[in-house]
C-alpha cells in the first residue's frame, strides 16, 4: 500500500509548527493529501464556580479557543503552501468527548497519522488514545525536529507479538528502496542451528520488499528497552524507530509503565507506533 493520506493531529499548540512542517514535508515526499485536525475542547466548568460563570465569560473562553485554532491553522496553511501540496483543514468541537476521541473519528481513513511528542508537563494521554483507538500507524515527531528523509534507515523493535508484526509491515510504506533496516530483538541469541525463527522470517519479508534487513540481538543488561532502541538508532544512523505499541492492558501500562510510554515521552527521533 502507498501512503496517500496523512492526518496531522494537533494536540499541543506548542508543537504545532514542528508537526506541520514535518507533515507537509512527508506529504510532498509521498505525494500525499495532508489533513490537519484541531479539536476545541468543551469548557471545563466546575460545580463550585458554575453559578458564577456568566454567558459572557463562556463566550470569551470560546473566542480564545477560536483564536488559538486560527493560529494553528495559519501554521498548517503556510506549510501546505510552502511545500506545494494538497491540504485540508478541519476544526471540530469536542461535543462531550475528549479531543483525542473526536480526532480518532477523522483519522481512521488516513494511511498514516502524525502527532507531536508530548513535552513539559503534558502526560501524553491524548496521543495514547490516538495510538490505541485509531487502528492506524501513528508517527510521532519530537519537539524541534527538522524535516529530513526518514526512509533511508530504521530500527524496528521486534518481539513475537501482534503489535510488533503490524509495526514491521507498517514500516514498509515509509521506507525507501534499499533502506537499511535493523530488526532489533532484546533477547538471547537463538541457537546456531535455528534457521527459521520469527525474527529472521520478518527480516526476509522486508528484504523481499527491496529493503536491506538484518536481525540483531542485544542483551538488555541494566538498560531500558527504549534506551537500547535509541542507542541502536544512533549507532546505525537511523532517523526512524518503529515499534509495536501498548501491548498490555491500560491498568498494566499505568502501574508499571511500558516501552511505548518511555519513547512517547523521551524519544529524540521520530517513532512509528503500531497497535
Amino acid at each position: 500500500m502507498t501512503i496517500r493520506t496523512i492526518a496531522l493531529c494537533f494536540t499541543d499548540a506548542a508543537q504545532a509548527e514542528t508537526l506541520a512542517r514535518a507533515g507537509a514535508a512527508l506529504a510532498r515526499e509521498k505525494g500525499a493529501h495532508l489533513l490537519g485536525l484541531h479539536v476545541m475542547p468543551d469548557p471545563q466548568i466546575y460545580p463550585a464556580v458554575s453559578s458564577h460563570m456568566s454567558g459572557e465569560l463562556l463566550s470569551q473562553l470560546r473566542d480564545r479557543q477560536r483564536d488559538a485554532a486560527r493560529e494553528v491553522q495559519a501554521l498548517f496553511d503556510a506549510c501546505v503552501t510552502a511545500e506545494g501540496i494538497a491540504g485540508e483543514w478541519r476544526c471540530l468541537g469536542a461535543k462531550y468527548i475528549t479531543p483525542a476521541e473526536r480526532m480518532v473519528e477523522s483519522v481512521r481513513a488516513a494511511d498514516l497519522v502524525m502527532v507531536g511528542r508530548p513535552d513539559g508537563d503534558r502526560t501524553g494521554r491524548g496521543e495514547e488514545e490516538i495510538i490505541r483507538a485509531s487502528g492506524r500507524p501513528v508517527l510521532m515527531v519530537p519537539p524541534g525536529w527538522e524535516p529530513a528523509p526518514l526512509g533511508r534507515a530504521a530500527v524496528i523493535g521486534w518481539s513475537e507479538t501482534r503489535e510488533a508484526a503490524r509495526a514491521a509491515h507498517d514500516a514498509v510504506d515509509l521506507l525507501e528502496e534499499g533502506a537499511e533496516v535493523t530488526l532489533l530483538s532484546v533477547a538471547k541469541l537463538p541457537d546456531r542451528d535455528e534457521h527459521h525463527y520469527p525474527a529472521q522470517d520478518m527480516a526476509t519479508m522486508l528484504s523481499r520488499h527491496g529493503l536491506t534487513a538484518r536481525a540483531v540481538y542485544r542483551d538488555a543488561g541494566s538498560s531500558k528497552i527504549s534506551e537500547i532502541l535509541e542507542r541502536e538508532a544512533f549507532q546505525t544512523g537511523a532517523r526512524l524507530i518503529v515499534t509495536g505499541a501498548f501491548g498490555h492492558s491500560r491498568a498494566y501500562d499505568f502501574v508499571l509503565g511500558t516501552v511505548t510510554w518511555s519513547l512517547l515521552r523521551n524519544a529524540e527521533r521520530p517513532v512509528l507506533f503500531s497497535k
